[in-house]
C-alpha cells in the first residue's frame, strides 16, 4: 500500500478504544466456544496492523506494561500522533513503525506474534495489499497465535451497497476534501429520502441507515465510505483466505452474545444452525439467519476444542471486575436481534459480588445459584455482563508496574483540559480500557490539580477549565449561563463520582 493508493490519508482516522482487541477478552471468547485460547492467555507480543490514530494500542501498552506492543500504519499523520502518545505518557513497551504492509510483508519474519489484531482494515485494501497481510500472518504469528479480524460481511450489507455506490461517485466528482464530499453525499442522500425515492420504500433497512449515518462522526464516515477499496466479504470468503496463512481457523466471535445461537438466530432457525456439522457453512447460516453486516472474528493456529475438564481448568484462571457502580448495573443487554433481559436471581448475585471484591470465575461459581454444574450458565451471564461494558474479564499478575497506566491516564485528563476528548482510561489491573465521560474526566482533573477537596471545589475548577475552551455545561433544558447553576450542576454529578466511581477507579488502578 503505498500512501494514498485509494485510501483516506487527508483526514485522520478517528482515535478510539475497542475492548474486544485486549487479550483477556480474546481469551474469554475462545473459552465460552469451548476452544484453546492459545496465545491470547498470556501474551508476550501484540502486533497491530493498520493502528490508526494509535490510541487503542497506547492504552494496551500502559495498561499491559509487562507485554511487548508493535504497530505499523502507512499514514505519517497517524504514526505522529501514536509517537506522541508514547512519548508524553513513557510507554517502553511500544513501538510504531511507517510503513505500507507490502513492505513490512517482504521483511524477513521472527515468529514472535502471540496476538496480531486487525481491526477495520481487510474490507478497505486491495488485493495486493490483503495478500501481504496473508504474508505477515505467516511469518509474525505464533504457532498458537490469535488473530482478531474486523471486516464488513454480507448479507446484511446488501441491500446498503447502492449507497456507498451513489457516495463514491459524489467524491469522483466533487473536488474538495474527503469532509466536504461526504457532507455532500449525505445531503444528496437525505434529499432524496425525504422525497420518497423509490429505492428507500423497497429498502426500509437503507432509510434507517441513512438516517443514522446523517448523526455520525463525519471523519469516521469519510474513512467508511470514501476509500477507492471496499469489498464485502462473505464468511467463507475470509476463512479460506485466512486458511492460506499457515492453517488460521476460525475460533469465535469477539462479539460476545454471538456465540450462542440463543441470543444470535431466530428460535425456529436453531435447529438447523445446530444440525449443521460444517463449521464454515455453520457461520454462514448463522450470518443470514441474524442478517449480519459486521463481524469481529477470532481466528487461530491453536484454537483446538478442549473437553469439560480442561475449558474448567482455563475458566479458573479468570478473575472478573465491574466498570461501573452497582447500582448503575442494569441487566437489559443488546443482543445481535433484539434486546435481552437478563434475570435479577442470576446476575444480582454476581454483581453483588464484584462489587464488595474482584472475584476469579471460581468464586463465582461458587454462589449457590451456580455450582459445578452451572458452569456454562455462569459464562452465559458473564459473557453479556461483558459485552454490556458493564464487567471486564482478564488473569491477574502481581508484578504488573501500575506507573505506565497512571502516566498514561494522567495524559488523557491533560488533553481534555485542552478539548482533545479520548473516551478509556487504562486499568493495569485489568490490562484493559475503562470508559470516562466528560464528568468523570473533569472530576480528574480537579483531583491531580489538588482542588478536590469537596465536589463543589472540584465543580468549581471543572467550570474554569471548560468556561477557558469557550464551552458550557448543557442539561436537558440546553446550555447552563449562569456560573452558580452551572456549578450546582456539575456538583451533582461529581458528588456520585467522588461516592461511587473514585473508590471503583482507585481498585481498578486508573489513578
Amino acid at each position: 500500500m503505498t500512501l494514498g493508493d485509494g485510501y483516506i490519508t487527508d483526514v485522520g482516522y478517528t482515535a478510539g478504544f475497542y475492548s474486544e482487541m485486549a487479550p483477556g477478552h480474546l481469551a474469554f471468547c475462545a473459552l465460552v466456544t469451548g476452544r484453546a485460547p492459545g496465545g491470547a492467555l498470556q501474551p508476550r507480543r501484540v502486533l497491530e496492523l493498520g493502528f490508526g490514530q494509535g490510541f487503542g494500542l497506547a492504552l494496551l501498552a500502559a495498561a499491559n506494561p509487562d507485554i511487548d506492543f508493535e504497530g505499523c500504519d502507512f499514514n505519517p499523520a497517524h504514526l505522529a500522533h501514536a509517537r506522541d502518545l508514547i512519548d508524553t505518557a513513557g510507554l517502553t513497551n511500544l513501538s510504531v513503525t511507517q510503513a505500507s504492509f507490502e513492505a513490512m510483508a517482504a521483511q524477513a519474519g521472527d515468529d514472535d506474534a502471540d496476538i496480531v489484531l486487525l481491526h477495520g482494515i481487510l474490507s478497505w485494501v486491495a488485493q495486493e495489499t490483503e495478500e501481504a497481510v496473508l504474508a505477515i500472518l505467516r511469518r509474525r504469528l505464533r504457532r498458537d497465535g490469535v488473530l482478531y479480524v474486523s471486516y464488513n460481511c454480507l448479507p446484511g450489507w446488501a441491500p446498503l451497497v447502492p449507497i456507498r455506490q451513489l457516495i463514491l461517485q459524489v467524491k469522483q466528482r466533487h473536488d474538495g476534501n474527503s469532509q466536504a464530499q461526504i457532507a455532500a453525499a449525505l445531503a444528496l442522500l437525505a434529499r432524496l429520502k425525504q422525497d420518497n425515492a423509490a429505492y428507500f420504500a423497497a429498502n426500509p433497512a437503507a432509510g434507517a441507515h441513512v438516517d443514522a449515518m446523517l448523526g455520525q462522526d463525519r471523519v469516521y464516515l469519510a474513512h467508511e465510505y470514501l476509500s477507492e477499496h471496499w469489498r464485502l466479504f462473505q464468511f467463507s470468503d475470509v476463512a479460506a483466505r485466512l486458511d492460506q496463512a499457515d492453517g488460521l481457523h476460525y475460533v469465535a466471535s469477539a462479539t460476545l452474545a454471538e456465540n450462542f445461537d440463543q441470543f444470535a438466530v431466530p428460535a425456529n432457525l436453531q435447529p438447523l444452525i445446530a444440525h449443521t456439522a460444517d463449521p464454515v457453512l455453520r457461520e454462514t447460516l448463522r450470518d443470514v439467519a441474524a442478517n449480519k453486516n459486521f463481524r469481529r472474528d477470532i481466528f487461530g493456529r491453536g484454537g483446538e476444542a478442549l473437553d469439560g475438564a480442561e475449558r474448567r481448568a482455563l475458566l479458573a484462571r479468570l478473575h472478573f471486575a465491574p466498570t461501573v457502580p452497582r447500582h448503575r448495573q442494569v441487566f437489559k443487554f443488546r443482543g445481535p436481534l433484539n434486546e435481552l433481559v437478563g434475570h435479577d436471581d442470576f446476575y444480582g448475585p454476581i454483581a453483588d459480588l464484584l462489587a464488595k471484591n474482584f472475584a476469579s470465575f471460581d468464586d463465582l461459581l461458587a454462589l449457590p445459584l451456580f455450582g459445578e454444574t452451572g458452569v456454562d450458565r455462569l459464562v452465559e451471564c458473564l459473557a453479556l455482563l461483558i459485552q454490556a461494558g458493564q464487567v471486564v474479564t482478564f488473569i491477574p499478575r502481581p508484578a504488573r508496574d501500575p506507573e505506565p497506566a497512571r502516566r498514561f491516564n494522567r495524559m488523557v485528563v491533560d488533553r481534555a483540559r485542552a478539548g482533545r476528548l479520548y473516551g478509556h482510561l487504562a486499568s493495569p489491573v485489568t490490562g484493559t480500557g475503562i470508559a470516562i465521560d466528560d464528568f468523570g474526566l473533569l472530576t480528574l482533573a480537579a483531583v491531580f490539580d489538588g482542588k478536590a477537596d469537596t465536589p463543589i471545589a472540584a465543580a468549581r475548577h471543572g467550570l474554569a477549565i471548560i468556561t477557558a475552551l469557550g464551552r458550557r455545561p448543557l442539561d436537558k433544558g440546553g446550555v447552563i449561563a449562569g456560573n452558580e447553576e452551572a456549578v450546582a450542576f456539575l456538583c451533582a454529578r461529581m458528588t456520585e463520582i467522588f461516592e461511587e466511581d473514585l473508590p471503583l477507579w482507585r481498585r481498578l488502578g486508573l489513578l
